[in-house]
Parts: C-alpha cells; structure tokens; sequence
C-alpha cells in the first residue's frame, strides 16, 4: 500500500487535472504563428487541424482496454512521453505532412491521458463516495483558462518555440512528479484474466447506452458551440475589440469552473440528477432568452446588449459546469465494461453525435448567414438534456 489517505489522493488527481489542462491548451492562443511556420491558408490549416481525429479516434476505441489490461501508471507514463514530445516537436516544423503526423499523435496523446486520469477518477470516486471527477474537471478548466491567458500575454514577447517547448518539459516533469507520489494507489493491471480484453473485444463488447449519449451530447454541445463561435458572434454581432470579443469566453469558463469546484456544496443539499435537470435548464432557457434579447435590441444599445451577452454565457457556464463529468459518472455505473474501457466508448460516441451537431449548425450559419439563429441549436440542446438527467440518479435503469 502507498499510505495515501483519501484526501492526498483527490488533492494529486486535482493537480494532474490542472496540469494536463494547462499543458495542451497553451498553444491554442498561438495558432496565427503555429501556421505561418506551415505556410497555409486559414482554410488549409483548419483542414490538417482536423487530422487529429484520427488519433483521438483510435484512442478512445483502443487506451481504455490497454488501461485495463496494464494499469494507469504505464499507460500515463508513456502517453505523458509521447504526447509532450510532440508538442516540443510540432511547433518547431514546416512541414504539413510531419505537421499531420505529430497532430495525430498529439490527439492519440491526449486521448490517452484523458483516458487513464479520469479512470483514476472513478476510482477514487468509488471509495470516497463524493464527485471526484467534477471537482477535477473544473480544475481542468481552470488550468485551461489560465494558460490560454498567459499565452496571450507572451505573444510577441517570447517565440513559439521557446514557449511550447518549456512549457511541454514542465508539465511532462510535473505529470511525472505526481504518477509517482500516487505511488501504489493508481489503478493497477487486471488481474483476473476471465475480464480480459483482446483485440476483437474492442468492437464485440462495445456498449451504447443511447440515453447517457445522447444526454451527454445534448448538455455539452452548448460548450462546443461556445468554444467555436463565441468570440466570433460577439466581434461580429456587436463590432467590439478584439479583446473585449474574448471577455464572453472567459466569463463562460470562469463560470464553469465555479460550478465544478461548487460540486460538493451543491450535493449537500440537492441529489445529483435534480442539481442536474435544474442547471440544464438554466444554462439552456437562460443562454436562449438573453441572446435572443441581446440581438434585437437596436444598435444605439450596443453596451446593454454586450452586458447581456456575459449574463448569457456566466449562465450557460454555471448551468452546464456539471453535466458533462456526472453524465460520464452515469455511463460508467450502468456499463457492463471496467471504467477505462467506458470512458472510451463514451467518447467515441459523444465525438461522433457532436460532430453531426457541429455540421448541422455550420450548415445554419451557411445557409441563413446568422450566428445568433445558429446559437439557439444549443441552447434548445441544452434544455433538452433535462430529459435526460433521470439517468444520473443512483439505481436508475
């Protein structure tokens, strides 16, 4: 035994959360410089950027069985290796077929990471009896968050290389700190070999839960949609700064992660899946009606409607900040499968149902040229995951 106590064990896990966010976000915010070094277009970028899904893809159908078979300590250690050297690698080439081969590797990288952290999540859920994989998801968040904003800031002042590059050896030397501090109390390898997987039980033993999917994709395609179109609706609709375009985002994450590092506060007075019918619908009611004010007001209302703009997205933060982490807690009590293997299928299910969503509201914003209709897609989505939330409760069917 390690000697951990319950306590320690959440408090590793948080930081591994904050790190791995910290980690792979940073050079989102460098992108404009990541393609000049490629020498494409918007387009032509966008294009091999979407590569990654190979990797993602061939992750999550794959890590959580070797998860299982080999325990989260090597699987952590090995894609904390790979994931992190592609990154140092990555913003050093010119290349776009070696641009897509290490994209593809990183996406595999993160997958993996993803993976065996929130299979360790589950585990200390299980004994503590408290909602470990929220809390740790608003950590996520906050190391997103925080590395997004500090890579603005060096923008100009220290080169792409030098930035990704320190900053991929210190968190790989930080995930690797914490691996070993967990000691013995990581998930270990099976060691029943009547639950073993091989390869064909990959795509034998696959179990789609269509309400926790379909629950799950509805409550977190508001984030998506957020992430992709938020800075951009708010430039365009209201023709502010660049800077004050990106305020809407952030207050969306500041908002989320209150929510997620609130979780235990909540629990205390409310059952999980009541929490979590009543937040969808403040995210989804909420986001609808003041967009919807927000871009019919007239143009001499600009501030008010930019004021509107932030309550939408702090309450579609606060509101979906749980959704995503207890709905993937459901997947996991009502699957026949180990927990590593769940995550996995849960996410190849989830990526294929929101990038239909991503399609459909795409081809809104083609066909009619309006972001705010667009907008409204997930926000619908988003009180329709109400429905959905009876399949949190404890015992459901």
């Amino acid at each position: 035994m390690s000697g951990l106590t319950l306590e320690r064990e959440k408090k590793l896990l948080h930081a591994l959360f904050f790190i791995f966010g910290f980690g792979i976000m940073a050079w989102v915010p460098r992108f404009p410089e990541v393609k000049a070094n490629l020498g494409l277009s918007n387009g032509a970028f966008g294009s091999i950027l979407t590569t990654g899904a190979i990797g993602a893809f061939t992750g999550l159908l794959t890590v959580g069985h070797i998860v299982h078979k080999v325990g989260v300590r090597t699987v952590l250690i090995a894609a904390t290796a790979l994931l992190y050297s592609a990154f140092t690698a990555i913003v050093h080439v010119h290349s776009p077929t070696l641009f897509i081969v290490l994209n593809i590797t990183i996406a595999f990288g993160i997958t993996a990471t993803h993976i065996s952290i929130n299979t360790q999540g589950f585990h200390i859920q299980e004994r503590s009896k408290s909602n470990v994989v929220v809390s740790s998801a608003g950590y996520w968040s906050a190391g997103a968050l925080l590395t997004a904003i500090l890579s603005g800031f060096l923008v100009g002042h220290i080169g792409l290389s030098a930035h990704i590059s320190a900053l991929a050896l210190f968190a790989a030397i930080a995930t690797l700190v914490i691996v070993f501090q967990f000691g013995s109390s990581l998930v270990p390898p099976n060691e029943h070999p009547e639950t073993d997987y091989s390869i064909k039980d990959i795509f034998t033993t696959f179990h789609f839960d269509w309400r926790v999917s379909f629950g799950l994709a509805c409550a977190v395609y508001l984030e998506f949609a957020v992430g992709d179109w938020g800075t951009i609706f708010t430039k365009e609709r209201l023709d502010v700064s660049a800077g004050l375009s990106t305020l809407p985002y952030i207050v969306f994450t500041v908002f989320m992660i209150i929510g997620r590092l609130s979780i235990q506060r909540f629990t205390a007075r409310f059952q999980v899946h009541q929490l979590a019918r009543v937040l969808s619908l403040i995210a989804g009611i909420g986001f609808v009606t003041t967009i919807s004010i927000a871009t019919h007001l007239p143009a001499r209302s600009s501030w008010t409607s930019y004021g509107l703009f932030l309550l939408a997205f702090a309450l579609a933060g606060i509101g979906s900040s749980i959704l995503g982490p207890t709905f993937t807690a459901a997947a996991n009590r009502r699957s026949p499968n180990p927990s590593a293997v769940v995550i996995g299928q849960l996410g190849v299910a989830n990526n294929v149902i929101t990038t239909v969503l991503k399609w459909l509201v795409a081809g809104v914003i083609g066909a009619t040229g309006s972001i705010a209709l667009a907008m409204m897609i997930p926000g619908v989505l988003m009180i329709l995951a109400a429905f959905f939330t009876p399949v949190i409760k404890e015992g459901a069917k």
